[in-house]
């Protein structure tokens, strides 16, 4: 039972880095958005909350992802966040959606500025840059990949909230969790 009992599966799975003060409250004020439209949103750490235990944190959100019908990944960072590259493989293992949100605009992979193993395993894959690529305007980015994870441009400094509402507007799994 998730400590918030209110909060009934399927949700929204919410895997994002949170060790730091900047990056715990920017999961907070995008579920916080996500919420305030209607969308269930298990975020971990809030479940996890005031838990010590190795075993016991694992244990929770797992549950989490277990009972989910997509997952929200936050891509930031040199190298996304190993525990939440780990959710998300393992929603994408159990058949689960996933959007990718990445609002760093350093790149830091080999495909789109992410790693290719992460754009690949995702539905939808909403970018930050500092400005479309010369040849392709914004939303209308190549893909190169066996997924075609479709993707969406963010100019820096844009909210992704706005999008992330469109963009769950049009899928069954996050509609589900409501």
């Amino acid at each position: 039972m998730p400590k918030n009992e209110a909060l009934t599966s399927p949700w929204i799975y919410f895997a994002g880095p949170l060790f730091t003060a900047g990056e715990m409250i920017f999961n907070q004020k995008l579920a916080d958005g996500l919420r305030s439209h209607g969308y269930k949103i298990y975020l971990p750490q809030e479940e996890c909350a005031g838990t010590k235990d190795p075993k016991q944190l694992y244990e929770i959100c797992m549950q989490g992802l277990k009972e989910a019908s997509m997952v929200l990944i936050m891509l930031d960072g040199t190298d996304a966040d190993s525990g939440s590259c780990f959710e998300m493989g393992y929603g994408l293992g159990i058949g689960l959606p996933i959007v990718g949100v990445r609002t760093d605009f350093r790149g830091s992979g080999e495909h789109l500025g992410v790693n290719l193993m992460l754009t690949n395993s995702c539905t939808h894959l909403i970018l930050t840059q500092m400005s479309p690529t010369p040849d392709h305007p914004p939303n209308d980015v190549p893909n190169f990949s066996p997924r075609l994870p479709v993707v969406t441009i963010l100019e820096v400094g844009t909210d992704p909230l706005p999008t992330l509402l469109d963009i769950f507007a049009t899928f069954p799994a996050a509609q589900s969790a409501r």
